[in-house]
């Protein structure tokens, strides 16, 4: 039977690339880089963080603000006041806090350097000053004429998430940007390695005339190192998540507010979406593979591949983006725009559908063009 000559070719495949160290590199190598990468970046990141809040801000004042505000400023545990008209450049103040009376009001400007986080972080704690003086001055006036400070407030706003808990939607948002990323972007990545091994490859080391010389059709040996080279970009997409699960759930041990559910429903869906993409760049992948004379000239010719399949991964990561009939349109990026809908919990059937048949179409026609490439001698054996 065909589908049993095909699967025995995918044995035969994947035996023979889990025996390559290489191949063993590309899939589990980032389970050790990553919790590494960031364990490192999470401890820089909370260093840098505690020493901004510890460190104290210098800002300059002019103009002789109110003596209350200037008391204010000194209780400031974190606020270092001065009497100085050095600029910002100078490294020495942090921000600079001028008043100017018009009209009985008082306009205060803080000037600060957004490009450095100690300057952003002196502005903020003035403002939380000026805010805090502001209310207690309007309180002050309005008791001083016998009126209540709720007399001025004619508005009352009362802001309420109808998507649940708020933290955890941009929780879910952050991972549905990052997650369908990585996936598809170390799946491509270990497609783009493995097919360069299993066409130019075995080309090279001149092992395919021993694969010819058995009864199975070239439709069924293409078709057995497909599936060998989608099932590596599967692997290779998934364990790069599942490294990442160990630190999600040190980040939920040390932050109890934080609530991260992935579901079997979820995985399945993502699975489901990525299954097209994978068939769809090894079919390319291998096709090229199969027109290089080397293993390095397939690889030469992926890279420039690699980089227009990935392209349209970086769609995920533009921020409000909509979703379009344009983007459903556009392979990859409609599959990475659904995944990243659904880690909000929002699945649609016809746009889920739409996408499947888009992208296994043109997997079909990718199919279509490998096995004609497999079938020509010429292409096979370089026109010997």
């Amino acid at each position: 039977m065909t589908m049993h000559r095909i699967n025995l070719i995918f044995k035969k495949e994947m035996k023979s690339l889990f025996r390559d160290k290489k191949a063993i590199l590309t899939i589990l190598l980032p389970v050790l880089i990553y919790p590494v990468l960031l364990m490192f970046f999470i401890g820089f990141t909370v260093v840098v963080q505690s020493n901004l809040d510890e460190k104290i801000s210098t800002v300059a004042v002019e103009n002789n603000p109110p003596q209350v505000l200037i008391d204010k400023l000194n209780d400031h545990e974190k606020l270092n006041v001065v009497y100085s008209t050095n600029d910002l450049d100078s490294d020495q103040i942090d921000a600079y806090l001028s008043v100017a009376h018009v009209d009985g009001v008082e306009n205060y400007t803080i000037e600060y350097n957004s490009t450095i986080e100690t300057s952003q972080f002196a502005a903020n704690r003035l403002k939380s000053v000026l805010t805090e003086y502001n209310v207690e001055l309007k309180t002050s006036k309005l008791n001083e004429a016998g009126l209540e400070a709720s007399t001025l407030d004619f508005v009352n706003i009362k802001s309420e998430e109808l998507m649940g808990n708020r933290d955890d939607r941009i929780i879910s948002m952050m991972m549905g940007m990052f997650f369908p990323f990585l996936i598809m972007l170390y799946g491509i990545t270990g497609t783009y390695t493995i097919a360069s091994d299993l066409s130019a490859g075995e080309k090279e080391r001149e092992t395919l005339e021993t694969i010819f010389s058995v009864p199975v059709k070239r439709f069924e040996i293409i078709m057995g190192k497909l599936l060998a080279c989608v099932n590596v970009g599967i692997i290779s997409g998934l364990v790069n998540i599942i490294s990442m699960f160990p630190l999600l759930y040190a980040a939920t041990v040390a932050i109890p507010d934080i609530n991260i559910n992935v579901s079997f429903v979820l995985l399945f869906y993502l699975i489901i979406m990525i299954i097209p993409v994978m068939i769809m760049t090894s079919t390319f992948f291998i096709g090229l593979g199969l027109v290089a004379r080397t293993f390095q000239e397939a690889q030469s010719y992926g890279s420039i591949l690699l980089i227009l399949f990935m392209v349209p991964t970086f769609v995920v990561m533009v921020p409000d983006l909509e979703i379009t009939n344009l983007i459903l349109s556009i392979p990859i990026a409609n599959a990475l725009m659904l995944m990243k809908e659904a880690f909000l919990g929002e699945y649609s059937l016809i746009r889920t559908f739409f996408v499947l048949l888009i992208n296994l179409s043109i997997s079909g026609a990718g199919i279509i063009i490998m096995n004609r490439l497999f079938k020509s001698d010429w292409v096979i054996f370089g026109g010997e």
